[in-house]
């Protein structure tokens, strides 16, 4: 896997972590639901790519997870 293709999976699972999280804050329990059915499937493309996506901090420093 190209490190643009990585490095796109590893954006798009910390912008579906962050909108979870703003969902969440404005009590919007369907859309988090959404959000994390959405992440769920970016990690286990990742998975299958070799890509760990879960948790610990990303390349920009950012906490995941």
């Amino acid at each position: 896997m190209s490190e643009g293709h990585e490095s796109a999976l590893r954006r798009l699972a910390a912008e579906l972590r962050q909108a979870r999280v703003e969902a969440e804050g404005r009590g919007d329990a369907w859309s988090a639901a959404v959000h994390t059915v959405d992440l769920e499937e970016v990690e286990r493309v990742g998975r299958e790519l070799g890509v760990d996506l879960t948790g610990g901090v990303d390349q920009a420093g950012a906490v995941r997870g």
